[in-house]
């Protein structure tokens, strides 16, 4: 059975990759990322399934269409491997030449700019969309100092990609509690924190309606915002067949509501987050990368 996940978890891809990518011409790459996006099709594994299973429920009755919904299934898995292709190579260069990558619109590095110096701090959500890797990087160059916060106990695999990410001059802290703790202390000196919103992290999440589904996605992003003042931005990075270019988007910063009740707080802005998430993922379905289940019981069904 094929294991996608175990596979790009796993040091040794990793360095093949990064190999493999600065010795293949970049138009042979992305041919070669778009066949073994349809060998993954036609062996259906299980990591196949769930794609299938989440975009179904983004993409609601359209999903219906089974020819349709084979396409978008191939084209998430040709994002994801073209990404790495692309991140691999992008790893390697300067670190100009790797912002001058990735298409920045005037007014979205302006917002990015202002997120420094903030009151309170700024807390970024991105979906995994695209090549979220490289748009983060090109993101962090517009400021000073970024915290991404990133999966529990992570593999060795992805603890070779976090080290990746710090070169870049990100810092990189998987979720515990000192993590929690310095994202808090960034934050109040008007810093900049990084977090994913549209992948279930933990079973002790609340569900919350998601793509009109309750899904265990985290909060720990809004309490954040609430605790310490902070403007929330939700971004993402996608590619743009027109440009032939991976670009930034982001959406309006949202200034937190209060209403006093602590439950009724986390509540309304998370509905406000997950709004615009929901809004990029149905913009860009073929590029969302989602490859755990959002919604289990659609598996099981």
């Amino acid at each position: 059975m094929m294991d996608l996940h175990g596979l790009v978890s796993n040091p040794r891809f990793i360095r093949t990759g990064l190999f493999f990518s600065q010795h293949t011409p970049e138009r042979l790459g992305h041919h070669l990322a778009w066949s073994a996006a349809g060998l993954v099709c036609r062996l259906k594994p299980a990591i196949y399934r769930i794609v299938q299973a989440n975009l179904g429920q983004v993409l609601g009755p359209e999903a219906g269409d089974r020819r349709a919904l084979n396409r978008t299934t191939r084209q998430v898995f040709y994002t994801a491997i073209r990404g790495y292709y692309d991140l691999f190579r992008a790893w390697r260069l300067p670190q100009e030449q790797l912002v001058a990558s990735v298409d920045i619109p005037e007014a979205v590095r302006a917002v990015v700019r202002s997120l420094w110096n903030q009151e309170g701090g700024s807390v970024l959500v991105v979906p995994h969309l695209s090549s979220f890797d490289l748009g983060g990087q090109a993101m962090a160059f517009y400021l000073p100092e970024t915290q991404v916060i990133s999966l529990p106990d992570p593999s060795p695999g992805f603890q070779l990609t976090n080290e990746l990410r710090r070169r870049a001059g990100i810092e990189v802290t998987p979720l515990n509690s000192a993590a929690l703790r310095q994202a808090i202390k960034l934050l109040r000196r008007g810093g900049v924190v990084s977090v994913g919103g549209d992948r279930p992290v933990s079973d002790l999440d609340v569900p919350v309606p998601f793509f009109g589904r309750p899904a265990r996605v985290p909060s720990g992003h809004v309490r954040l915002a609430l605790k310490t003042g902070a403007i929330v931005v939700v971004a993402c990075c996608f590619f743009s067949p027109g440009t032939r270019k991976y670009t930034l988007h982001v959406e309006p910063p949202l200034e937190m509501i209060r209403t006093g009740n602590q439950d009724e707080e986390v509540r309304l802005n998370m509905r406000r987050v997950l709004d615009a998430l929901e809004r990029i993922i149905r913009r860009w379905p073929e590029q969302w990368q989602m490859f755990v289940p959002v919604w289990p019981e659609l598996l099981e069904a």
